[in-house]
């Protein structure tokens, strides 16, 4: 957990530094659309996402594509999807949000001896907490960590922590 708060600070702290405006002194308009490249639960483990806003520009729907890749001899590996929703708070820089998706959550292997032989990459829903950083520019920066529940998996616990990184553009109206 440590490491995850370090890399976040790290990532995130001069994007926050040099993003310190206010909201009056923000580009005028709502976001329309944002493209995100990163890792997560929502980006499909490593991956991207497209985000758009509906309304006010506080609620928007995503879809993520994203790609997981062998770590070790066994484990499975593949094309990943994800699919959600966010409602932010009010702000146009700086904006908490929470998300409800359906995601990857779990990656599951058998051993056979010392064999190990591929599972199945077992998706659920989930819900994520986290901080939109949206620059004059359109520079975007997005962090987010929650609980999901993985639907059908044979081992582990019923809850799987889930968390997110990104670095993309949004477009405002």
């Amino acid at each position: 957990m440590r490491v995850l708060i370090f890399a976040t600070v790290v990532l995130f702290g001069p994007l926050i530094a040099f993003g310190q405006t206010s909201d009056a002194q923000a580009v005028n308009g709502e976001p329309r659309v944002t493209v995100i490249a990163g890792f997560g639960n929502a980006m499909g483990v490593f991956g991207a996402q497209a985000e758009r806003y509906v309304g006010s520009g506080r609620v928007s729907v995503f879809g993520g594509l994203g790609y997981l890749p062998q770590f070790e001899p066994g484990d499975p590996s593949g094309v990943t999807v994800a699919a959600g929703a966010r409602g932010f708070t009010a702000g146009k820089t700086h904006r908490a949000f929470l998300e409800v998706s359906v995601s990857p959550l779990r990656f599951e292997f058998y051993t056979l001896g010392a064999t190990r032989i591929p599972g199945a990459i077992v998706y659920g829903p989930g819900v994520q907490g986290g901080y939109q950083f949206i620059a004059r520019s359109g520079f975007t920066a997005l962090a987010s960590i929650g609980a999901g529940f993985p639907v059908g998996a044979e081992s582990g616990s019923g809850v799987e922590l889930m968390a997110g990184m990104g670095l993309g553009f949004t477009w405002r109206r």
